[in-house]
């Protein structure tokens, strides 16, 4: 066995294929599941990564212990509200009070921050020193709190910016630093020559013609290039891309996931390779008694998009319910069926697709949804599977089953299929089929705007 990945064998066990995701609120434009899945590749670790849409911290530890989830990076706006339901801490996510990174092992749940190291090692990869700097951090919420603990570990003078003041006071006397209201930023910018902003919106604050020559600026948000980025690229100062951050926070976050040294340079390849995938359409998979149909039909009619169930499509090709089908004609004459109608999806444009549960059992199937769907995988627990489909004598697979033990087995040996087709991953245990339909509409309605 590769030494490398022995910690990882050990951590696995007989388990299989490992899940790991990033969980957040929005999550769906999230680059890290690229970079991690390039980086399980790299190292032959059998392992796949997926996105966690949630709303609350709670409801993250929830889904990931039911679904065997082996580690979770948490994002905003989960950093802090996630402390209060794990098990332990490290000693940075402690003094920060916020954790990006989650593991999961012998049943206990561990904080980690890996965003200080994050910084600290995003400024030393672009060759900037940290020693004897002035910086400024503009934020007050989980990702601030890194970057502050991160400059001033590395010697610099730093003052806090933020639109609620009192945030930004309470932040600096924690850390022994300054804080200032965020409309006097402008004011102190000659003085500046560290710029961090951990805001999730473009804030518009920071007057560009301003700023220090020399500065250097790491804006967190490498989802779009705000305006203080683009003020300080046209004045010709060093711009730090925040994908850099993610980057060497995500290596540290592989390091505790996985015991394996993280390959830097693949995963910063697969981070900022530009994806050319068609996606124009939106697919819900999962288990069968998680609500495809519902939810997929509640998606069409919000967004006057077509609804296709497969399902019903192949019982309506084949003049046979899909359980007369399965006692007639077999499994397999089925899945021949299902297989074709996938087929079809190449052809389609702007329609919201429930899947059968047993989708995924066909390579070609995953290829063809993967490239032309936003895949939404639903998921429910076993109980909640039970009581909506465990008795209700229309489900082939179920007949002869020994209930929960069946269906715990049939779930184990799919949970890594929907998780390597997967772009979003959410909990509907519980949950209304209006408020999912929301939650997945919220996550994609900019890729199906005109």
């Amino acid at each position: 066995m590769d030494k490398r990945n022995t910690l990882f064998t050990q951590r696995r066990g007989a388990s299989g294929t490992q899940i790991f995701a990033v969980a957040g609120n929005p999550v769906l434009h999230s680059k890290s599941p690229d970079m991690f899945n390039a980086a399980f590749k790299a190292c032959a670790l059998d392992a796949v990564y997926t996105r966690i849409a949630a709303l609350k911290a709670e409801e993250i530890i929830e889904c990931a212990r039911d679904a065997g989830i082996a580690g979770i990076n948490i994002t905003s706006p989960f950093k802090e509200e996630i402390v209060q339901f794990l098990d332990d801490m490290e000693d940075d996510a402690k003094k920060i009070g916020a954790v990006n990174t989650v593991v999961f092992q012998g049943g206990r749940c561990k904080g980690y921050n890996t965003d200080v190291a994050g910084v600290i090692n995003a400024f030393s990869a672009a060759k900037v020193r940290l020693a004897g700097r002035k910086a400024a951090v503009i934020g007050a919420g989980g990702a601030a709190r890194a970057a502050v603990l991160a400059l001033l570990s590395e010697g610099a003078e730093v003052v806090i910016f933020n639109r609620t003041t009192e945030k930004a006071r309470v932040l600096a006397d924690a850390f022994g630093c300054r804080a200032s209201a965020l409309e006097r930023i402008n004011d102190e910018l000659t003085g500046i020559d560290i710029l961090i902003t951990c805001l999730p919106v473009d804030f518009g604050a920071v007057n560009a013609r301003l700023l220090k020559k020399g500065l250097v600026v790491l804006d967190a948000n490498y989802s779009m290039e705000t305006s203080l980025v683009k003020g300080a690229k046209e004045r010709g100062y060093k711009v730090i891309d925040g994908r850099e951050w993610l980057l060497f926070q995500g290596a540290g976050a592989f390091a505790h996931f996985t015991g394996v040294e993280p390959p830097v340079h693949v995963m910063r390849r697969a981070l900022y390779r530009r994806t050319s995938a068609d996606k124009r359409n939106i697919a819900l998979v999962g288990f069968m008694g998680v609500g495809k149909s519902t939810i997929a039909s509640g998606i069409a009619e919000k967004t006057a998009m077509p609804f296709i169930d497969i399902d019903a499509e192949i019982e309506r090709k084949a003049a046979l319910s899909v359980k007369e089908i399965f006692e007639t004609k077999g499994e397999g004459v089925f899945r021949k069926m299902e297989r074709r109608e996938i087929g079809n999806i190449a052809a389609i444009s702007r329609a919201v697709i429930s899947c059968g549960g047993g989708v995924v059992l066909s390579r070609r199937n995953m290829a063809i949804l993967k490239k032309h769907c936003i895949v939404v995988w639903l998921w429910a627990n076993i109980d909640t599977v039970l009581k909506r489909v465990g008795k209700d004598g229309v489900r082939p697979l179920l007949n002869g089953r020994s209930g929960k033990s069946g269906i715990t087995r049939m779930l184990k040996a799919r949970l890594p299929l929907y998780a390597r087709i997967s772009d979003l991953l959410i909990k509907t245990d519980g949950k209304e089929p209006d408020d999912i339909v929301r939650r997945i509409d919220g996550e994609t309605d900019k890729l199906f705007k005109d």
